[in-house]
């Protein structure tokens, strides 16, 4: 059995680029003597390593020359406000960033979780640029929500902490377009609580940030994982990780091609899931003005955008056929645990388009008469785009929490799913 070799194949291959020495020495659980103080560490030692689970962990055995500190952690943030277009907002929208930037400095940072952050920055940069990204909206949602110094650098470790789990996760599981089976996609969910079960183990970052970093997939809803947690379950620093990550991720995947107008989408059909305050702030940002060029539409056909309204209003349709018929000839079956949370949980995004100004059951007549408005067709587009994504977080809940639903509805919901994993698929 290989034990934690995702995390392990990292950390060889950084030893043959940078010089990492056993600090102490390497024994596994049961007392065997595997490596050396002072040995240096590289490739050569992987087989060795995943074989035995280890004790003391990894991370407390090994550094590294150039490791991530505080003072760097400043820098590369100070760059990314310069030089990153997207960024400029937060920037503009600050009276300065001196104090946004000290808070990189004020985290508290031992020497095991600086080595793997420096793993990260070597071995897996997509999640060090991500985390250090998304650490710089969440200490902007912190100040504008008036945290002080101390919160701040709690709210920065947090940040900077709460993607270590996936470290620990096959990187072909969290590569863009794959498609993940149910026993891969609870590898993916459990990379809070991995990260969790590492933050426990150091007096200063537990519960507090520990607890964050465990809630930062998490929504006001209940529909976010791991624990479904709702409302005040979730923790006001959790809370900001929660908006601070889905933020992060609709910049890295869209701002060259939709920029803060699909920001502002997303913040319009989130306000179930997420703070309404903390909204507040990010569309007072979008408000404050935004940088010429960022918000390119590109071409959009009226064809094109009634396509996909249609499509999502089949995926309404279905539901809520499957469900009406239910009631009529399975009535039991209609108030089972499954049944009544897809409805709950379809009804919900149907109320999030109707507050937005979109009826679910006239979504492709709202193109009527603006198609030569590039501008218009442009936000139905993204509105159709973010309630496509929408209704696949619905399915990927569905699937996630299938064991927890009991008393039937099985057949009634697989069908639903089916059908709308095929629709989305178009």
């Amino acid at each position: 059995m290989n034990y934690d070799e995702h995390y392990i194949d990292s950390v060889t291959a950084l030893g043959d680029s940078h010089e990492v020495v056993a600090s102490q020495a390497v024994f596994t659980r049961n007392g065997i003597k595997l490596i050396d103080k002072g040995a240096r560490i590289n490739s050569a030692f992987r087989e060795k390593l995943v074989q035995h689970k280890l004790l003391p962990p990894i991370d407390q055995c090994l550094s590294v020359i150039g490791a991530v500190t505080q003072a760097g952690l400043r820098e590369r943030a100070r760059a990314i406000l310069d030089a990153e277009p997207r960024f400029q907002l937060i920037r503009s929208a600050l009276p300065g960033i001196e104090r946004l930037l000290n808070a990189f400095y004020a985290m508290p940072l031992s020497a095991p979780l600086a080595f793997k952050l420096t793993v990260a920055r070597e071995q897996r940069p997509e999640v060090f640029e991500h985390s250090l990204q998304m650490t710089l909206i969440a200490l902007f949602l912190a100040i504008k929500s008036r945290m002080n110094d101390r919160d701040l650098a709690t709210v920065a470790a947090a940040g900077m902490l709460h993607d270590i789990g996936e470290l620990h996760i096959d990187p072909e599981l969290l590569r863009p377009g794959r498609r993940l089976d149910a026993v891969e996609l609870r590898h993916v969910y459990a990379h809070p609580m991995t990260a969790y079960l590492i933050l426990q183990e150091y007096p200063l970052l537990h519960p507090e940030i520990s607890s964050a970093v465990f809630e930062h997939h998490e929504r006001l809803d209940g529909s976010g994982y791991p624990r479904g947690l709702k409302g005040e379950e979730i923790g006001p620093i959790g809370q900001i990780l929660m908006l601070a990550e889905a933020v992060t991720t609709l910049f890295e995947k869209s701002w060259r091609t939709h920029g803060a107008s699909r920001l502002s989408v997303m913040l319009k059909m989130n306000r179930r899931k997420f703070s309404r305050e903390l909204i507040d702030h990010l569309v007072g940002l979008l408000h404050g003005g935004e940088p010429q060029g960022l918000d390119s539409h590109g071409e959009v056909s009226a064809e094109s955008v009634v396509a996909q309204l249609d499509q999502l209003a089949e995926v309404f349709r279905h539901w809520h056929g499957l469900y009406q018929g239910c009631r009529v000839d399975e009535p039991a079956l209609a108030e089972t645990p499954r049944v009544a949370f897809v409805d709950r949980r379809v009804t919900d995004l149907e109320r999030t388009l109707l507050e937005t100004g979109f009826h679910p059951d006239e979504l492709s007549a709202l193109t009527a008469g603006i198609e030569d408005d590039a501008l218009a067709l442009a936000e139905m587009q993204l509105m159709a785009r973010e309630s496509r994504w929408q209704v696949g977080e619905i399915v990927n809940e569905v699937r996630r929490r299938w064991g927890e639903f009991a008393g039937g509805g099985e057949a009634l919901v697989e069908g639903w799913l089916q059908r709308t994993e095929s629709i989305l698929q178009h």
